[in-house]
């Protein structure tokens, strides 16, 4: 074991890093800087990520989050180990670090491929944005619904006050109707439960519940309805489980996961305990949704506040003399509601019909009395029959039952509609008929089906938009990857190459004959030009595949900046025109452009007292630079060839050229959006023109 610590930390005979760099301190210092600044900013990187996964622990997929946390610190080590090489050649605790950052990477990638089908299955502000629109279109019609039940009640309680002063005046008539009581007790339940109906509150919220990662998104009504801020449509199970009255919430989870285990709809009132203590009474509703192998994924559904409707059945209750003397009005009512209501008996034959009804079936009033639903409805009625079966026998309503078939009125057009069916009671609970409630939803569920196909196609498209980011990214890291072996496998037998020329110049000293100096010395020239031509490809290849900080850029700071590091001869005048712009872009990709046209303007002049004039003219989204020398200028047919690639104008032995930095300057300006061209005629000078966009 003490092997393995005293080999790891071995500089062993290894040699440090900084021989490949051949200690020449610029380059020793440009890499120590680099890699040191690189670690500092992975350093910092984490920071940000652990700060935001604390303050956002909402946020979906955090633990991923940390991951790329230690993904980004052990790559800030590895720069770390670079710097620590140049001096001290521990090459097998700086492999076993990379390792290191190798597992914890791959770990990463893994990881992330799962996730991101997931994140994509999301649903879009604007998905729940468009829903949440068409439940307030909803809401909006049910509160004018109600608020016209309100008005009508209004212009009830100002009859009975007329008709009560009516029978106090005429005890005869008084008299008649206290006789007519019995007789009219049987049909007080029945306009009961339409007064029941006619009171019940029309809003409802909707929820979406993901079974696979036991999150829930509720509506803003939702929310409200359950006491909490609107604000935040994602909630979790426990959100739910806190408002539901303790005595209420064995009974509704039981019925929730028997929906769950038999895919039937789920269907339960249960009341509400609010922190303040206020109780509601809600009526909740839900749909299981199965992959494609039948496994429950989720559930959605809708959840309507029946409190008013809970407070006005007791109340009703405490008040059947009331009732009765509201009888006339309640039958006005029922006939001049907006949704179709009809009263059957214990035999399932129509005993009282309204108008909406009547048209809904295109038959009518007088034409159903006396008949049953599945004469009037033959398929309708077949399939409703054990429906009300089950109302008559068990003496409970049943809610929200889709129904769809055709009618008469529409023999052709296949419909939907939500039916609602109450037990009507004698005062000893005994089933006499059934009050039904029919509401037409037949463009909802068209809507409905349509959006499912349009969501479906739009699950296909991302899949397979993820699919293609993730072999491009493949393909672009094998690209990085082939890249940097190229370049280590090349690069490090050149220097090797040029150092030994070097050492057999040196041993050989006065020894060695000129022509073969000179050849010794053409080799070297040759082993740089090749260096220069890898890290010309390297950079080429790099152009539009990495992330370009965008900062605020003064052009005319930076072009000094690039002329400082260029440092031509002080013969070279470079002039920079005094109205140049201050803009937002990617600052490393316009430095890499100016320094290769000034460059290339200096390098390929006649003359060392040269002159080089940098201006700039707006145009309307664009800024368009030009770069002017008094060189001797490029013949017209060779003015597509110097943007092509190892394109030169001279031999590379007359001048060091790799013929790629024009390339380089082409392809950073057209994947900017811009464009750029060459005036230029033979002893005449060269101007390089180029496009910009402002932002």
């Amino acid at each position: 074991m003490s092997g393995f610590w005293n080999t790891l930390f071995s500089a062993g005979q290894f040699i440090p890093h900084g021989h490949c760099y051949l200690w020449k301190s610029s380059l020793v210092w440009l890499h120590l800087t680099s890699d040191s600044l690189i670690a500092l900013a992975y350093y910092s990187i984490p920071l940000s990520i652990l700060y935001l996964v604390k303050k956002r622990r909402d946020l979906p997929f955090n633990w991923i989050f940390l991951l790329f946390c230690a993904f980004i610190v052990a790559c800030g080590t590895t720069h770390l180990m670079d710097v620590w090489t140049l001096w001290h050649p521990t090459y097998w605790l700086s492999g076993v670090i990379k390792a290191g950052t190798a597992g914890v990477s791959l770990l990463t990638a893994v990881e992330l491929i799962p996730i991101v089908p997931k994140a994509l299955a999301l649903p879009s502000p604007a998905q729940l944005e468009q829903a949440n629109q068409q439940l307030q279109n909803e809401i909006a019609e049910r509160v004018k619904v109600e608020e016209q039940l309100k008005q009508y009640q209004s212009q009830l309680e100002q009859r009975v006050a007329e008709r009560t002063a009516e029978l106090e005046a005429s005890k005869e008539s008084l008299r008649e109707l206290f006789e007519r009581e019995q007789q009219a007790k049987a049909e007080i339940q029945l306009y009961t439960e339409r007064l029941t109906l006619a009171l019940e509150a029309a809003k409802m919220g909707s929820w979406d519940w993901d079974l696979q990662k036991n999150e829930v998104f509720w509506s803003p009504y939702h929310e409200q309805m359950f006491g909490y801020e609107p604000g935040t449509s994602q909630r979790t199970y426990a959100n739910w489980k806190n408002r539901v009255h303790p005595e209420d919430l064995e009974r509704v989870e039981a019925t929730i996961q028997e929906s769950i285990a038999t895919g039937q709809d789920y269907n339960c009132e249960y009341r509400l305990l609010l922190p303040n203590g206020e109780l509601r009474w809600v009526n909740g509703f839900g749909r299981v949704n199965y992959d494609g192998e039948g496994h429950p994924i989720g559930m959605i559904g809708m959840v309507i506040d029946i409190t008013h409707s809970k407070l006005a059945q007791e109340a009703l209750r405490q008040s059947e003399e009331t009732a009765r003397q509201q009888l006339a009005e309640i039958e006005a009512i029922y006939a001049t509601a907006p949704i179709g209501l009809c009263i059957l008996d214990t035999d399932y034959n129509y005993v009282r019909v309204n108008e909406s009804l009547a048209q809904i079936n295109g038959i009518p009033v007088e034409a159903h009395l006396g008949h049953t639903v599945r004469e009037i409805l033959p398929e309708l009625g077949e399939f409703q029959e054990p429906i009300f079966k089950q109302v008559v026998q068990s003496g409970e309503p049943v809610f929200n039952v889709e129904v769809h078939g055709v009618t008469p009125a529409q023999p052709d057009v296949e419909r939907d509609w939500i039916v609602n069916y109450y037990p009507l009671k004698k005062a000893d609970q005994q089933v006499i008929g059934i009050s039904i409630t029919a509401q037409e939803i037949t463009e909802r569920k068209l809507a409905e089906k349509e959006l499912k196909k349009r969501a479906e196609e739009l699950i296909r498209l991302n899949t397979t938009l993820a699919h293609t980011m993730t072999l491009l990214k493949t393909r672009n890291q094998e690209l990085d990857q082939f890249a940097y072996v190229v370049s280590h496998d090349l690069k490090a037998p050149l220097r090797a190459i040029a150092q030994l020329s070097e050492w057999i110049e040196e041993d050989l000293g006065e020894q060695l004959p000129p022509d073969n100096r000179e050849q010794l010395n053409l080799l070297r020239r040759r082993v740089y030009r090749l260096e220069g031509l890898v890290n010309g490809l390297l950079e080429y290849s790099r152009v539009g595949r990495t992330e370009v900080l965008i900062e605020t850029v003064v052009v005319e700071d930076l072009l000094r900046e690039v002329i400082d590091s260029l440092a031509p001869e002080a013969s070279f005048r470079i002039n920079i025109d005094s109205d140049m712009p201050t803009l937002k872009t990617k600052k490393i990709l316009l430095n890499q452009v100016f320094s290769n046209l000034i460059s290339n303007g200096i390098k390929h002049h006649d003359r060392p007292d040269g002159q080089m004039r940098i201006s700039v003219e707006e145009r309307p989204d664009m800024y368009e630079f030009a770069v002017t020398d008094d060189g001797p200028g490029i013949l017209p047919q060779y003015h597509q060839k110097i943007f092509q690639i190892f394109q030169t104008l001279k031999s590379r032995d007359e001048q060091e050229n790799t013929g790629i930095g024009l390339s380089i300057v082409k392809k950073i300006i057209e994947g900017e959006g811009g464009t750029i061209w060459i005036e230029s005629q033979e002893q005449q000078g060269t101007t390089f023109r180029f496009t910009w966009p402002k932002s």
